[in-house]
């Protein structure tokens, strides 16, 4: 039996360091992780940063924490507006689409349900409220029309999750070259001042404000949705590593701007997805949608390859990585199916209690290596130890298990399963039956009832061909089945 201690080191952005990780409340997370920009297909960094975040939510969960986790969909912004146009459609109708084929392709990828999905059109009053805010405290301004926020207000702006020791100065510069609010307005008092509120243009979707006729700018959306789901301080922002700069810098500003206190206490993100060495983007041609990804591959497949690498390091897609990730799944299942279907004897040898002190080991190796900033491949490394050992032992030594060492397996299973989501509906999927025992006694116990009920009250209603049916197929199973005689009324 595992002793779980809430004691868990993860690696803050804010920071630049790992830190134990202590909630607000004792056990309670407060968690927010930007979701996605709804106007497209959802492609494989999608995916990385959904499961490495759902892995993270399955952990906490696993560490007995109460979690309030909020995944938003930004559903109006000016990507959207322009594939809208593009395609002719109302933003609404585009949005609907892409939500609903971004939460298929999770489902398909196990990626469990959340807290809430606010959308950022559902919260418009709420963001207006927080812009007059801003401009009551002095930290933003109007310029006709639109509303921005000064970046020069607020002091630390320009050391918000900035480590010196890091060269990321072009960086920087770059993202906010290409960030629309940022370089949204001509007459700011500051390159850097990004928009909060924007001013209506022609054939644009809009909504009554104070200032104008307009839309919320991007980041002030993301800020929005957390302060009115979670509260003025979370525990846990997640996203990532594009939104740093400026996204999740403006996000704090904002916050902090707004509340006068810290906006998150742990800072989270995720590394990207290369193809063949180079970062994965539209304007090199190597842009995998997980849709025709999901066409080849299991989709436990694509999960294990993506969790196969640390949630902050980028991982390198090539036709090698996912052969080799396919051929891992295999090794899994098969030797979850040889320990299913092997006979068992019903006496215990000193190798079966080394087999079971070896799972019991795996299982504490495992949480050590989640306890240590979700370090996924090591703890996979650990898995996959465990199953080559077990098969050298059953088939190339012939080693014979009993009942004990079964449900000990399959226990071990479960709890894999509930940490990394690979092992989803076993049963239907493999036909691989988990539970100990006891549990499937009972099962098989509870549906011979509903089979002597059913008959029962098919020989009331004198349907005695189905009934009769069911009774010799009962027989053939070697259950006895005595009819008892009928009161008639």
């Amino acid at each position: 039996m595992l002793f779980l201690v809430k004691i868990m080191k993860i690696y803050n952005s804010l920071s630049f360091k790992k830190e134990e990780f202590k909630p607000i409340e004792e056990n309670e997370v407060k968690m927010y992780v930007c979701g996605p920009t709804v106007y497209d297909s959802p492609h494989l960094g999608h995916a990385k940063s959904a499961i490495a975040f759902d892995i993270i939510h399955r952990y906490l969960k696993f560490k007995k924490y109460n979690v309030n986790l909020i995944k938003n969909y930004t559903d109006i912004d000016d990507k959207i507006i322009k594939r809208a146009n593009e395609l002719n459609v109302d933003i609404r109708e585009l949005s609907e689409k892409y939500i609903h084929e971004y939460e298929e392709i999770m489902k398909a990828l196990n990626v469990e349900e959340v807290t809430k999905n606010p959308r950022a059109t559902e919260i418009i009053p709420f963001m207006i409220d927080f812009i007059k805010e801003l401009i009551k405290k002095g930290y933003a301004y109007e310029k006709n029309g639109s509303v921005y926020f000064s970046v020069k207000t607020f002091p630390k702006y320009d050391t918000i999750l900035q480590n010196i020791k890091e060269d990321i100065i072009q960086e920087e510069e770059e993202d906010y070259l290409g960030d629309q609010d940022t370089k949204y307005g001509e007459d700011k008092l500051d390159p850097r001042d990004f928009a909060l509120w924007k001013k209506m243009k022609e054939g644009e979707p809009f909504w009554e404000s104070p200032w104008s006729k307009g839309r919320p700018g991007w980041h002030i959306e993301c800020s929005s949705m957390a302060l009115h789901f979670l509260g003025e301080t979370i525990d846990i922002h997640g996203g990532g590593q594009d939104l740093k700069f400026p996204h999740h810098r403006n996000e704090i500003a904002q916050s902090e701007a707004y509340t006068g206190k810290p906006f998150a206490n742990y800072f989270l993100h995720n590394g990207f997805v290369n193809i063949n060495d180079e970062k994965m983007s539209k304007s090199l041609g190597n842009f995998f949608l997980v849709a025709d990804l999901l066409k080849k591959y299991d989709p436990m497949v694509i999960r294990l390859f993506l969790i196969s690498s640390h949630y902050r390091s980028s991982i390198n897609y090539t036709l090698e990585t996912m052969d080799q990730a396919r051929k891992n799944y295999t090794r899994l299942i098969n030797t979850i199916k040889k320990v299913n279907r092997v006979d068992l004897i019903d006496t215990e040898s000193k190798l079966i209690k080394d087999l079971i002190g070896r799972i019991n080991e795996t299982e504490n190796k495992i949480i050590k290596a989640m306890d240590d900033d979700f370090d996924t491949p090591i703890a996979l490394a650990e898995l996959f130890s465990l199953f080559r050992e077990i098969n050298k032992s059953i088939l190339e030594e012939g080693t014979k298990i009993n009942t004990r060492f079964k449900e000990r397996f399959f226990q071990f299973i479960n709890f894999v399963d509930q940490i990394f989501g690979i092992f989803p509906n076993l049963e239907k999927r493999f036909m691989i039956p988990i539970g100990d025992a006891n549990e499937k006694d009972n099962l098989i116990k509870s549906l011979i009832e509903i089979l002597s009920e059913t008959r029962t009250k098919l020989r009331e209603k004198s349907i005695y061909d189905i009934s009769d049916y069911i009774r010799k197929k009962l027989i053939e199973l070697g259950i006895d089945v005595e009819d008892k005689k009928l009161n008639k009324k």
